[in-house]
């Protein structure tokens, strides 16, 4: 779709150029034919700006956010929002089954308008449930969860819907190579949310603005996706033997993905819910500020590169596989060189950065963004790159790895509680368990992309299968 758009934006400066001489539109016509040349020489390279700067545009909200939600609201409010969306990451894995993910690697339109509307018809019930699982560990003080206002567990029943249907749409929209879209829905639910949590706080809402203002701010941005997606839905009519045919030919997402995705996020979530369990609801908000801000290079650019990496190599995993494992290579070093400075920067400058950005009492947060700083530098390289166990079905493998690594992280966990750990020392153990946990992962990535070169691409058997 963007090699058609860019030679059709090239034949329109053309036509301009032989029909006018005036200074002005011959340099119209020099730009128009500079940028078809760049998106077609470079077309992951162009997916991936659009991506991002959508997405930093939107995320401009969330920075200039941050230091006023600090100031509005205390550590423990920030603290169970963190709680709130360490859940939901969880339970959004799930919403569909990961059947969404199998959207982009889809034979033909039929079939992938058959798993969108699955997917979507999945995250109905999963909702409900994901709002009683939350009461529970609410009621029953489950790792952390206790410190959890109770209505809580029911905003989290829409927001897990509006997480999921966004998730489909998102994947469908990646599938037909339409960026832009996804970056201007990416936009709106950032700026809204953002928008909604300072205008609550203003008016002294406390946890109640940070978490209806999380609910809300993740409906919004998803009309455009949903007008694109839904009339090819509804063109394709889903009955049972469709839908037992789409779910059996894709069974390998909910029986190794689904697993393999939830512990790895379980992993990544896990920390928080351990650290308020250990050191109280206050720990929990330092952490949570971390997460926020450090998070923001693999929102900014991570997820962006992730999608379009996922694009691009569903292409070659169709086409011509030979293609992959340098198509790997060159993205994680891409991303090692965007990452590599911010991360040295926080290591050494953690703490006077955070008490100038969020004021004195959020000192704790740069000590431990400076002892972090190595995870996230290698989350922000591998993450994106990950989306590879999805186009060349590794998922069996990863599910292995993901055990482990759960596995660590409830051994930290039990050390640090039966040593009485300082929390800065958890910390630091959490920190680099997981580190070298994304070194092992990388590996284990490259490894399944070098074997994916010996496999035909699937036009390849078709061909020999006729």
């Amino acid at each position: 779709m963007i090699y058609a758009s860019s030679e059709a934006l090239a034949l329109s400066g053309k036509f301009m150029g032989h029909h006018t001489s005036a200074p002005p539109h011959d340099a119209v016509h020099r730009i128009l034919e500079r940028l078809s040349s760049l998106r077609g020489n470079f077309p992951f390279a162009t997916n991936v700006a659009v991506l991002s700067g959508g997405t930093s545009l939107g995320h401009c909200f969330t920075i200039a956010a941050a230091p006023l939600l600090t100031r509005l609201y205390l550590p423990h409010d920030i603290g169970n929002l963190g709680l709130f969306n360490e859940f939901l990451a969880v339970i959004a894995v799930a919403a569909s089954l990961q059947y969404d993910a199998a959207i982009v690697s889809a034979p033909d339109e039929k079939r992938s308008a058959q798993l969108a509307t699955l997917s979507m018809l999945f995250t109905l019930p999963m909702s409900v449930a994901g709002g009683l699982l939350l009461y529970a560990m609410i009621h029953f003080s489950f790792v952390g969860f206790g410190a959890l206002p109770v209505y809580a567990a029911w905003l989290m029943v829409p927001t897990i819907v509006f997480a999921g249907v966004f998730s489909v749409l998102r994947y469908w929209s990646l599938r037909d190579a339409r960026f832009g879209i996804v970056s201007q829905a990416v936009i709106f639910q950032n700026g809204g949310r953002s928008l909604l949590q300072v205008a609550l706080g203003v008016i002294g809402s406390n946890s109640f603005g940070l978490l209806l203002g999380e609910v809300l701010g993740r409906g919004l941005g998803m009309s455009r996706m949903l007008r694109t997606a839904w009339p090819v839905m509804r063109k394709h009519t889903l009955d049972a033997c469709d839908a037992a045919r789409a779910l059996v030919s894709n069974r390998q997402f909910p029986l190794y993905s689904m697993p393999s995705s939830l512990l790895n996020q379980l992993g990544t979530s896990l920390p928080l819910p351990l650290l308020v369990t250990l050191y109280g609801a206050d720990a929990g908000g330092y952490y949570s500020l971390v997460w926020r801000v450090l998070a923001l290079p693999v929102v900014l650019v991570g997820n962006s590169m992730a999608d379009a990496f996922h694009s691009r190599a569903a292409l070659y995993a169709r086409e011509d596989r030979k293609r992959l494992l340098s198509f790997f290579n060159g993205t994680a070093a891409i991303l090692l060189a965007m990452g590599i400075v911010p991360a040295l920067a926080i290591t050494i400058f953690g703490e006077p950065i955070f008490v100038f950005a969020f004021g004195v009492k959020w000192r704790l947060s740069g000590a431990i963004a400076a002892i972090v700083s190595p995870w996230f530098l290698t989350a922000f390289i591998v993450s994106p790159i990950s989306r590879l166990v999805y186009v060349l079905h590794g998922q069996g493998l990863k599910l292995i790895y993901d055990v482990l690594i759960l596995g660590a992280n409830l051994l930290v966990f039990y050390w640090a509680r039966r040593l009485a750990w300082p929390m800065l020392h958890m910390v630091t153990a959490m920190s680099v368990m997981n580190t070298a946990s994304k070194v092992v992962y990388f590996f284990l990535l490259l490894r399944i992309a070098a074997t994916a070169m010996r496999t035909p691409s699937a036009h390849l058997k078709e061909v020999k299968g006729n």
